[in-house]
């Protein structure tokens, strides 16, 4: 029942190892979307300059490219000000530190933006950002095919919040580096968070306050401390991936990083030499006797099968498109993968096998998450919606979701399967009410690039990396209990 081999060789797993032969499978007719990758741009570099390598894009790349770059449009500086009460810069660098739940009660931003220093509220550039804001594509195809078929987000706001604001930190500041992908925040308790920020994984302590950088991925450049990754000199990190102690990134080349967090080894390796290797996503799970297994999604149309404790590569499957997120049941024994398609794949781990397709996206998928109870998963697509699934009944997705913006980038079900959470590229993580059928959400509000999502594994806390040049942070939000007061936002 677990991971096996489906290659006669085994040297692509080896550390700094690549260019094993491969088994083509699962088979497959190959796709009509089959071709151009849902990356952008075949693997390149930062989507940013040196100078701004969190994340920030052009306006005619990426989603939207929608920075809160307030700088971009022009707020009112004091009068007598260094620019003679013209617009400036002077005003919007002033430091506003963390902001706290009790400084929230009592009518601080949460993310610490002056809003009465600027020229409009926060009401007014919120409808702005929603108007001007282009949603990335790599298909054609018109909005108004979900008209009639999703639920708008207007019309089923929960009765009260499940989460409640309780912290927003600018001490860590989030970042990704490629547009498209944004798992880079996860959860290991209530009060520990870990997040990419500047080529480095920061533990964040949400008890003591206090970041620490476990792993640095910057060639050791940024002298902050932490483990350094092996022979590369520096890896541009497209995603990561932390649970149960252990810590793994990967990168634009294909490199792939395991730390131990509780012993500091380290082990590094690139897991293939195709020019378009780069990893889009990392999952760990358990097979049914119990061994740890991560499972890389990789641009050059393959999953790959890793023993966590040993590193040695299990299995190799391939698809006939560029696989962006691919995620096990909690039994482990089937896989829901998802990339450059309109279709979704239902497979058997063990074998690659297909077990059957999922259609009704309009786009390609990057994202994707199992329910605990393995019997639902969802996926999410830059058609802006989530579509959520039974493995009993395929035929037809149980609900469409649909976001305010952008694209559904990252997905996550609580541990407890109460709820799933949905970011957008930017602004906006959707809270949907699994018992109450996803009818009801709580829509969280921020104001910039959204770097992943991650919630604890007791369910009492949801974190969200915010990627901005100047705000950009790590905002906590706990469970809401009976009687308590929340703060809304």
């Amino acid at each position: 029942g677990d991971v096996t081999m489906n290659d006669a060789d085994n040297d692509e797993g080896q550390e700094h190892g690549g260019g094993g032969g491969v088994t083509p499978e699962p088979e497959s007719e190959e796709d009509d979307d089959d071709g151009d990758n849902g990356n952008g741009n075949d693997n390149d570099e930062d989507e940013s300059d040196e100078e701004t390598d969190d994340g920030e894009e052009d306006d005619d790349d990426g989603d939207g490219g929608s920075y809160l770059d307030l700088r971009r449009d022009r707020y009112a500086s004091p009068a007598g000000g260094a620019h003679g009460g013209h617009p400036g810069v002077g005003s919007f660098n002033e430091a506003y530190g963390d902001t706290t739940a009790a400084q929230a009660r009592a009518g601080r931003d949460v993310q610490g933006i002056p809003w009465d220093r600027l020229q409009f509220t926060r009401e007014g550039y919120r409808d702005k950002r929603v108007a001007e804001y282009k949603n990335y594509a790599n298909l054609d195809f018109s909005v108004s095919e979900l008209d009639g078929v999703c639920l708008p987000l207007a019309q089923c706001p929960a009765a009260a919040p499940y989460f409640e604001f309780a912290h927003n930190t600018r001490a860590v500041r989030s970042n990704f580096v490629h547009f498209q992908l944004r798992n880079l925040v996860w959860a290991t308790s209530k009060h520990d968070a870990y997040v990419m920020s500047e080529n480095r994984v920061v533990h964040w302590n949400a008890s003591t306050r206090r970041a620490t950088t476990v792993l640095d991925l910057d060639g050791g450049a940024s002298g902050s401390g932490g483990v350094i990754a092996g022979d590369f000199p520096r890896i541009q990190v497209s995603t990561t991936c932390v649970r149960d102690g252990v810590l793994a990134a990967g990168g634009f080349a294909g490199e792939l990083v395991v730390l131990d967090l509780r012993s500091g080894a380290a082990r590094s390796m690139r897991i293939t030499q195709d020019d378009n290797g780069i990893t889009n996503a990392i999952e760990f799970f358990a097979t049914r006797s119990g061994a740890e297994v991560l499972v890389s999604s990789n641009n050059d149309m393959m999953t790959r099968f890793f023993d966590l404790e040993t590193m040695r590569c299990l299995a190799r499957h391939r698809y006939p498109w560029a696989v962006n997120y691919a995620t096990a049941s909690a039994d482990g024994r089937h896989m829901v993968v998802v990339g450059d398609s309109k279709e979704g794949w239902l497979v058997d781990t063990a074998s690659g096998r297909r077990m059957a397709k999922v259609g009704g996206h309009l786009d390609f998928s990057f994202a994707a998450a199992w329910h605990p109870d393995g019997c639902m998963f969802a996926t999410g697509n830059q058609d802006t919606t989530t579509r959520l699934w039974d493995v009993r009944h395929l035929g037809q997705s149980l609900c469409v979701l649909r976001g305010r913006m952008g694209a559904i980038r990252s997905l996550r079900f609580s541990a407890d399967g109460r709820f799933l959470a949905a970011a957008e590229p930017a602004d906006f993580v959707h809270v949907y009410d699994v018992a109450q059928g996803f009818q009801e959400v709580q829509t969280l509000d921020h104001f910039g690039e959204t770097a992943g999502i991650g919630f604890s594994p007791d369910g009492e806390a949801l974190f969200v990396g915010v990627a901005d040049l100047t705000y950009g942070s790590v905002m906590e939000y706990s469970r809401r209990r009976q009687g308590h007061a929340a703060v809304l936002i």
